[in-house]
């Protein structure tokens, strides 16, 4: 049974936005999200009522000036034994203006890298960080994917503190651990 109720998401979001007003447009969000059953901008507006917010414009404000990540990052529990990290692959074929969407691994289809770091609980991953990037972005920026994935284990390896960063084998070539083990980052890696 998924919570669809508005309350009840409030008291969730009132956790990741001190903000009253942002905590309540999230709320209305994620409840679109669900009812809408998609995370796509036009079909989460067209279900969320008019009678509260201008809906699509609404929630590109939302995404523009709240801090989600920073939202995400409080729900990082102090006793999580360890952080998960695991890339994926998400494909936008019909994007083709979408600065941030290059191509992914097949090299034809339209897409981006979604890494994303999340902890164990009651058997599930729950996300607290990301990093999104794509060939194109990778370009741009004049850097590879090896280095993109070192800076973003850098970007939480304060929040590690002891705890060991679980990876899987795609992370297992010999620079990248090195450079972990250089710089005393807390890892290991599935090699299955």
């Amino acid at each position: 049974m998924m919570i669809t109720n508005l309350k009840m998401l409030r008291k969730f979001t009132s956790l990741l936005f001190p903000r009253e007003d942002r905590a309540w447009k999230a709320a209305m969000i994620i409840q679109g999200i669900l009812k809408a059953r998609s995370p796509r901008i036009t079909e989460v507006a067209r279900v969320i009522p008019k009678g509260f917010f201008a809906g699509q414009k609404m929630i590109y404000r939302f995404l523009k000036r709240a801090p989600l990540k920073e939202a995400l990052l409080r729900m990082l529990p102090e006793d999580a034994p360890f952080v998960i990290c695991d890339p994926t692959e998400i494909p936008r074929p019909q994007a083709k203006r979408t600065p941030y969407v290059g191509r992914l691994k097949d090299g034809k289809t339209r897409g981006f890298q979604l890494l994303v770091f999340s902890f164990p609980y009651k058997g599930r991953a729950i996300p607290f960080w990301f990093v999104v990037f794509s060939s194109r972005t990778i370009s741009r920026e004049e850097t590879s994917r090896n280095l993109v994935h070192l800076g973003a284990f850098f970007q939480v390896k304060e929040l590690l503190d002891e705890r060991p960063l679980v990876l899987d084998r795609e992370f297992s070539y010999n620079w990248l651990m090195s450079e972990a083990r250089f710089n005393r980052l807390p890892h290991c890696t599935s090699l299955r």
